[in-house]
């Protein structure tokens, strides 16, 4: 009984077809400069994690930062502006 029941909850999972990609905008501003980012995903979680990585990328800039500036893009890019 235990065995028919898992088969059948995985039939059920399998037979689950994937959602298509959503498009997520998440707007930042840090020291009156604005960024914007459009990823396409599968979940929220997903594509603000690759927008948050993308915005730290773009404040830093190839610059050398220091701990105060780097806590604050880091806090900006936690926190998107919708």
């Amino acid at each position: 009984m235990i065995l028919s029941s898992l088969l059948m909850s995985f039939k059920a999972s399998a037979a689950v077809r994937p959602t298509e990609p959503q498009e997520f905008r998440f707007k930042f501003n840090f020291k009156g400069q604005s960024y914007e980012v459009r990823q396409k995903s599968q979940s929220y979680e997903d594509a603000f994690e690759k927008a948050a990585k993308a915005c730290f990328s773009y404040y830093k800039a190839g610059q050398k930062l220091n701990e105060e500036k780097g806590l604050d893009i880091i806090d900006i890019c936690a926190n998107p502006r919708s």
